[in-house]
């Protein structure tokens, strides 16, 4: 006899393995997953370790309570009002979700030095009846200007209120977000609230009213509108999104193209819509701002310098293949770009789920096609190549809104490189849509790991899971390369110290003790929503003694002008104006020839201005002013103020400039340009 024929006959002798006792193997696989998820927030790169923890205890407790909730009704063993449970979980869920965010937004509720205060000051102009385009320069399209002209209107300007309009905005972003998917899922709907909402680029950009935060609330409402195939509200909603921003063009042109795939019936719909939204706001004021709009709106972008070494202009020549040789080289240049790296490590687990959740859904499909008890092969069962096709891009099920959430982000990779210029607020609609990709990898997990029957069942989940926490080393990675000053200082512990917010005061020392630490490590890889909390507690603490000094050493027909970070908001809190209304005085308007120095000296003389506020990182630096001439004849230099609290780790220098009166100037003049 063989070794073969021993081995066969001695396995068949053995006694059988002890039987699991009948009905008890699931409840064991749900026994082992809730010790790990118990476990899980003792390690310190635990999946969901980005998250803070008010927010990481409810995920994994959640889905301990889901998977156990689920596997008592199976069995019988017991009938919970599982419509009362929902309606109390859900309402737990929104209060957690949006409590946290206005906590963490409450750390940036305080005066800043940032182009915000451009679009403050702009803003509380047209509420007094100035027109853009026409009687100041401003280079976004109205709807920008729309929403905090109507909020200053109805409850004039403050800081408090000015600082809560993105705020605002992104809030309902997230929840035109969560309605959109609520109908398929509310365990997914609310993943993707709480992803949202702590996204960093989004906690960033929702900071600074700079306009994405209110293109990402239209763009939001729009996909809600399509979802529910009220195509002409989508159109007419994605219209005022793009009139907050012509780089939300991807985001509308995604909704155009799910629109396509419904019908064409729809598409006609949202064309028609698109048009009444985007030429009602636009129209009136191509009328009234004549060429300001075309100047502000267009030429101006187009007259940037190209921003990145390796990008070139897109239509620096007229020849096609030309352009799409740029495009591609640009294209190329921004996704090996420092800038898109950041990206990628702030938002590391976002990129890496979502390509997760496009993989699970590549392999649905690929296990229906191959096996063949495949749902897909029964009879009247839809071909398993279905979950491939845009079809079902506007129908509300977690995988069509993955796939209209992936569409968004390529259209705006592409949208990215065609830019002269890319901020890093540019991609908050993108982002703000990624989230849904991400929480459908963690939602597909956690289902997973519910319907499992035996271990087997636990395979994929487990794989996904365990790929899906890499993300830590992934990150720590991209550390090393993008800051290697960083790994070389590793162990340095850098300190902060916390600033009280302007408003609401009362909840500052819970928002203190629930997001804020006062020290990191260098090296370390740190949660993403901290590095929000240091950035933007950064505080423009000077700004009531400038405006008091302005105030009481001028008169109310005089007026200032200087940095735009911080002048315009001088201006405001001293209620004085900016010389000629120039609010928007940044370098790029006189490198790209919008505006000579000549013509805006021309225009402050012919505007009583008295003072100019001078500061780093502005046109308006010290160096400028001692070596300009015009200045050294007619501006002497008053006062400097130095704010402990507007910079990181260094002191920040404003110096206020004084018009020197001088006789024999012509009528209404009170300074000559050479």
């Amino acid at each position: 006899m063989g070794k073969k024929s021993k081995r066969r006959e001695n396995k068949a002798a053995r006694p059988p393995s002890p039987a699991v006792p009948p009905g008890w193997e699931r409840p064991a696989l749900v026994a082992v997953m809730t010790l790990l998820f118990l476990a899980l927030p003792l390690l310190p790169w635990h999946p969901l370790f980005f998250l803070p923890a008010v927010l990481y205890w409810p995920l994994y407790l959640g889905a301990i309570a889901g998977w156990w909730l689920h596997l008592v009704r199976d069995r019988g063993w017991f009938s919970p009002p599982e419509e009362v449970i929902g309606r109390v979980m859900e309402s737990a869920g929104l209060i957690l979700a949006f409590g946290a965010f206005l906590l963490l937004k409450l750390v940036g509720f305080h005066p800043s030095g940032t182009d915000e205060n451009i679009y403050y000051y702009m803003a509380a102009r047209m509420a007094d009846g100035a027109i853009p385009y026409r009687d100041f320069f401003f280079s976004h399209p109205p709807v920008h200007l729309l929403v905090p002209t109507t909020v200053f209107g109805v409850l004039g300007f403050s800081v408090g209120v000015a600082n809560a309009i993105p705020v605002v905005a992104q809030a309902l972003a997230g929840l035109f977000l969560y309605l959109t998917i609520r109908p398929s899922s509310k365990v997914l709907a609310f993943v993707v609230l709480v992803l949202h909402f702590t996204t960093y680029q989004v906690l960033m950009g929702s900071t600074d009213m700079n306009g994405e935060n209110l293109m990402t609330a239209f763009l939001m409402a729009a996909l809600f509108a399509a979802v529910r195939g009220r195509f002409f509200a989508s159109g007419l909603l994605a219209g005022l999104a793009l009139g907050c921003g012509l780089y939300g063009l991807a985001g509308v042109l995604a909704l155009a193209i799910a629109a396509a795939f419904h019908t064409k019936k729809s598409v006609a719909r949202y064309s028609l819509g698109f048009a009444a939204g985007f030429g009602g706001v636009m129209i009136p004021f191509v009328i009234l701002g004549g060429s300001g709009f075309v100047e502000g709106v267009f030429s101006y972008h187009m007259a940037k310098p190209v921003k990145g070494g390796d990008r070139v202009p897109l239509f620096g020549s007229a020849n096609p293949f030309a352009v799409l040789n740029a495009f591609f080289n640009n294209l190329s240049a921004y996704l090996s770009s420092k800038g898109f790296g950041k990206s990628l490590y702030f938002h590391a687990p976002g990129y890496l789920a979502a390509l997760l959740a496009i993989a699970l859904i590549l392999g649905k499909a690929l296990v229906n096609w191959w096996r063949p008890d495949a749902g897909s092969r029964k009879e009247g069962a839809e071909p398993w190549y279905r979950s491939l096709t845009p079809r079902d891009l506007l129908s509300g099920t977690p995988e069509g809104t993955v796939k209209i959430a992936v569409l968004v982000a390529v259209l705006f990779l592409l949208e990215y490189s065609a830019l002269n210029e890319f901020y890093d607020f540019y991609a908050v609609p993108m982002l703000s849509l990624l989230s849904v990709p991400a929480a459908y990898t963690l939602y597909r997990m956690y289902l997973d790991v519910r319907e499992a029957r035996s271990p087997k069942g636990l395979a994929v989940p487990v794989t996904v899971a365990v790929l899906f926490a890499l993300h830590g080393a992934w990150a720590a990675h991209l550390n090393r390369s993008l800051w290697p000053q960083e790994i070389s200082d590793t162990g340095k512990v850098v300190e902060y110290d916390w600033r009280e917010p302007w408003v609401l005061p009362a909840l500052s020392a819970l928002s203190r003790h629930l997001f804020f630490v006062d020290k990191r490590v260098k090296g370390d890889v740190t949660p993403y929503y901290r590095h929000f909390v240091w950035n933007k507690r950064l505080t423009f603490s000077t700004l009531d003694d400038i405006a008091d000094h302005i105030r009481a050493n001028s008169t109310a027909d005089e007026t200032i002008t200087g940095a735009s970070t911080i002048a315009p908001l001088v201006a405001l809190r001293a209620d004085r104006r900016m010389a000629a209304d120039e609010a928007d005085t940044n370098s790029k308007r006189f490198k790209s020839g919008v505006l000579t120095e000549k013509e805006f000296f021309e225009a402050i003389c012919s505007d009583n201005v008295r003072y100019i506020v001078s500061a780093p990182r502005s046109k308006f630096t010290r160096r400028f002013m001692q070596a300009n001439p015009f200045i050294g004849r007619y501006f002497t230099r008053e006062r400097e103020f130095v704010d402990h609290q507007l910079n990181h780790f260094r002191d920040y220098h404003i110096a206020l400039y004084r018009r020197v009166d001088v006789n024999g100037l012509p009528a209404g003049r009170v300074c000559e340009p050479q």
